[in-house]
């Protein structure tokens, strides 16, 4: 019967020791070491975007211009992409050689993301609160454009005996704006201006309220990217040349889309003969003679 606990007493000390051995294995990896530090070892090798063939300039690339190689780490360049979704639609801002990795620094990386849509062009405007609604236009939105000409753009001319012409001032100063220019023309970019330098010593103040200046020489408060037609690029680019102050972007609602709006412009002889705004008249003053005058 002795015999039988002794073998029972070591029996229960086995196993207390084979547990506290078992414990101490478990938790082993905690304490930095072994399976740990393999763990944590850095990889040797790295999925690497890799050209599967040429890609000129200016490319969007696709599916199956790149592919993903593992390459050893010491041979990965700088700024190399690790996944080939990261380079899928994405343009090309130089040529990549097949078999050359590809970077990030490849493509284009515009700080305002522009989307030409297909067949047309992007053109900027410039305006300002007053001629752009107040600053609200913004991406997605679509602006009728109208243009303002002076007097200057059509000039009254005389022909002279001799058959030469000359130009007389005076007579047509008024402002004459023409037709809406164009219209249903989409915003797809905006650019800000930057913010004014702070003062000297008001770094962390902010910034004092300044009331904007409209009119000639104005300060250029926005400028907007349109999608438009060539032929409708040329039209702007000529009306541009008459400055900020000349051409006004109206916002449209979505509601109006597809829908075009003629008109037949406005001079100073539509608003006396149609808004009643009455012309100047000339008002004869007598002119002493000079004996009224002693």
């Amino acid at each position: 019967m002795r015999r039988t606990s002794r073998l029972v007493l070591l029996l229960g000390i086995f196993l207390a020791a084979l547990t506290f051995v078992v414990v101490l294995f478990i938790q082993r990896p905690s304490g930095g070491g072994g399976a740990l530090a393999s763990a944590s070892a850095p990889p040797e090798e790295l999925p690497t975007v890799v050209a599967a063939l040429d890609i000129p300039l200016g490319t969007v690339v696709t599916q199956d211009m790149v592919r993903a190689d593992i390459v050893a780490v010491p041979n990965r360049e700088a700024g190399v992409m690790g996944a080939v979704s990261q380079a899928i639609g994405k343009t090309t801002r130089t040529a990549i050689v097949a078999g050359q990795q590809v970077h990030t620094g490849d493509f284009q990386n515009r700080a305002v993301p522009l989307a030409v849509p297909p067949g047309l062009r992007a053109l900027s405007v410039a305006i300002d609160e007053l001629h752009g609604v107040g600053n609200l236009i913004d991406v997605g939105d679509t602006v009728d454009l109208i243009i303002t000409l002076d007097g200057e753009a059509f000039p009254t001319v005389q022909v002279l005996a001799d058959g030469s012409v000359t130009v007389v001032p005076g007579i047509n100063p008024l402002t004459v704006k023409l037709p809406v220019l164009l219209q249903e023309i989409q915003v797809i970019g905006t650019i800000e201006p930057p913010l004014p330098a702070a003062p000297p010593g008001a770094e962390g103040q902010p910034a004092p309220s300044i009331a904007p200046f409209y009119g000639p020489g104005g300060t250029v408060e926005k400028l907007l990217i349109l999608a438009v037609t060539p032929a409708q690029a040329e039209v702007l680019l000529f009306a541009r040349t008459y400055g900020i102050n000349n051409l006004e972007a109206i916002l449209r609602p979505p509601s109006d889309a597809g829908i075009d709006v003629t008109t037949d412009g406005v001079i100073l002889r539509t608003l006396v003969d149609e808004y009643g705004i009455l012309p100047p008249e000339i008002v004869q003053v007598p002119i002493p003679t000079p004996l009224e005058q002693n």
